[in-house]
Formats: C-alpha cells, sequence, structure tokens
C-alpha cells in the first residue's frame, strides 16, 4: 500500500532560507493490521514461555513490505519453513545463529546468537518440532492451515510481508515471520446522496462587477455610488464554500433578491 510521507528534517538549503519545508515522498508499507501481528507474538510469546519453563520477553518489530533486495538477505543463512494456509501462504524463517540459540535453550543449555557452528541432527530436529508449534499460532495473519504439515523449503519466492519476533529473555534470538500477500482491503459502507438529503447548506450568490483601481476602491466612503451595467446583472454565481455551483441572471422576484440559473457544474 502507498502512502504520501515526509522526511523528518527539512532540506538544508529550505533550513538555510528560514523555511522549514520537508520533502515529499511516496512509501510502501504493509496494509497487515499490527493488532493481527501483535495476536501472533503474544500467542508464540506464551508458546515459548511454556516450553522453556521460563517467562519470555519478546518485542515485535512492525510489519513491513521488504523490497526484493531485502528478501535475498533475510533467507541467507537461515532455515525456511512453509505453511499453506486458506488466506495466504506463511513463512516462518529461522537464522543459523538464532537456530542455535533457541536449540540449546530447549535443551537448558546456554549459547548466544553469536554462535558459529552447524546444528546436530538432534537439535535440527528438536527445531522443527518447534516450528511446527509456532506455526499452529500464525492463524490471525493467514487463516486457517490447509493441513497440519510444516514444510521445509529452500526458498520463499513471491511472498511481500515481513515481521520479526524478538526474543530477549530467557534467550536471545529472533524469528521472522513472511506472508505471501498483503491483506485484501474490505470496502466499507458506501455513502448515498441520499444519506444527505437532510443536510442543511448555505450558498451564496454574488455579482462580478469588473476591475476597479486599487485607488478608486480606496476612496470608498459610506454613500459612494458605483455604476453598474445591464450586462452585469448577467454574471452572477452562485458558489457554496468557495466552489461554484451555478452561473446565471441576478434579479428580484416577489420582493426578494434571486439568481435564475442558466448553468451548472460543467455547463459553467
Amino acid at each position: 500500500m502507498k502512502s504520501l510521507a515526509f522526511d523528518k528534517a527539512c532540506r538544508q538549503n529550505d533550513a538555510a532560507n528560514g523555511r522549514r519545508v520537508r520533502r515529499a515522498r511516496f512509501e510502501t508499507h504493509s496494509s497487515l493490521p499490527i493488532g493481527a501481528a501483535c495476536v501472533v507474538a503474544n500467542a508464540v510469546r506464551e508458546t515459548l514461555s511454556s516450553l522453556l519453563a521460563a517467562p519470555v520477553i519478546m518485542r515485535l518489530v512492525e510489519p513491513a513490505v521488504p523490497p526484493p533486495v531485502a528478501w535475498k538477505a533475510i533467507e541467507r543463512d537461515a532455515r525456511l519453513y512453509c505453511v499453506r494456509a486458506s488466506i495466504a501462504d506463511a513463512a516462518i524463517i529461522v537464522k543459523r545463529p538464532d537456530a542455535i540459540a533457541l536449540a540449546a535453550a530447549l535443551f537448558g543449555e546456554s549459547s548466544t546468537c553469536a554462535e558459529e557452528r552447524a546444528l546436530s541432527p538432534l537439535e535440527c530436529d528438536v527445531l522443527d518440532r518447534l516450528v511446527g508449534v509456532i506455526a499452529t499460532n500464525l492463524s490471525a495473519v493467514c487463516g486457517a492451515r490447509d493441513g497440519h504439515s510444516v514444510e521445509r523449503v529452500a526458498a520463499i519466492d513471491a511472498f511481500t510481508t515481513y515481521f520479526d519476533l524478538l526474543v530477549d529473555e530467557p534467550v536471545h534470538g529472533r524469528i521472522g515471520i513472511a506472508l505471501s500477500r498483503e491483506p485484501s482491503a474490505e470496502s466499507g459502507p458506501k455513502l448515498d446522496v441520499a444519506h444527505l438529503a437532510g443536510v442543511r447548506l448555505k450558498p451564496r450568490a454574488f455579482l462580478a462587477l469588473g476591475t476597479m483601481e486599487a485607488s478608486a476602491i480606496a476612496r470608498f466612503d459610506v454613500g459612494s455610488i458605483v455604476s453598474m451595467s445591464a450586462a452585469t446583472f448577467e454574471r452572477g454565481v452562485l458558489s457554496l464554500a468557495g466552489r461554484r455551483l451555478a452561473a446565471g441572471a441576478c434579479g428580484v422576484t416577489n420582493g426578494r433578491f434571486a439568481l435564475s440559473v442558466a448553468a451548472v457544474r460543467e455547463a459553467m
């Protein structure tokens, strides 16, 4: 989803000239509701807390739509799992250092994300089981799963949305979640003209007299007379909130000022 954004700081030249103008640009933002990502994060936190038998402190990184080059970095040196679901496919991404830290914590051992080594077959099996449990918590962002299996994949192609779950305690690790497509925009109730039928508006009619020199206007006083030709009355305009609604001739009918509409909207 494209949205208008502004730079945090104004341009240097503008600041030097005393103007506070910030550069405008369009940015791509994820339309995934932050609340849905929070539901996933909270469920995963509770799952890890149960498996590790300890309170878990977790932070959620706001969902984003990474550019193509960023997906290469997300996939690099990571174990990738795919979950097929009804609304969108989901992927669970665990970088090798994070996989080592999580696997060690599940065995009650201490480890750091900076540790560089290969996972043992037993650790791989435990990590796969952990991912399978995490996958049960993704329904808030991807819908009901198609079956209960979680596939190991070599790459995650054509995915759009990504957010991180950062585990701070009792182990430091990162779990990435990707979605194959953005949520569909839901159309709200439509507004019909009939809904506005009872709204009261206050249009204004005015005459364009022509042009005058500023010095002549400056000499106006109570009792001054401004000449008007007959053609002036044909230049009446009806406006509302500064927008022209109609044009026509101004005059008097039944003792009240009136405007006889000759053209409206496009015909003006």
